[in-house]
């Protein structure tokens, strides 16, 4: 789960490079403002779920689903408030992007567990 809200956090930063070099500063912030507002709950979710893998209870994992939402709803509505010329479309993009880089995660997890097992030595047929 850690390794999917990394591959989150990455692709958010990336895009936010490519969103500065394209298009300026202030829509790269917004971008990498709305993706971050998905990330962070995500990653403390998924922190949380980590400390406890011996005893997570399904009830721990609905009331954590419930905060990551009330917590990205305040961060949505704390980023329109904080920052001044916000760029409703990057913003928007951000989140987007954030959300759909999930995707990605079992191709990744699939690639990696491919490279991470050992060669059987050119004994198969």
């Amino acid at each position: 789960m850690l390794i999917a809200v990394s591959l989150q956090a990455v692709i958010t930063l990336l895009s936010g490079v490519l969103v500065w070099l394209a298009w300026g500063p202030m829509q790269a912030l917004s971008l990498v403002a709305g993706g971050g507002s998905i990330v962070i709950p995500n990653a403390l979710l998924a922190m949380r779920i980590k400390a406890s893998a011996s005893h997570v209870v399904p009830v721990v994992l609905l009331v954590g689903e419930f905060v990551k939402i009330g917590l990205s709803v305040v961060l949505l509505w704390l980023c329109s408030q904080w920052i001044e010329p916000l760029s409703w479309g990057a913003f928007i993009a951000g989140i987007i992007v954030a959300l759909k880089s999930l995707l990605l995660a079992p191709w990744l997890h699939q690639r990696w567990d491919q490279r991470a097992a050992p060669d059987s030595g050119g004994l198969s047929k």
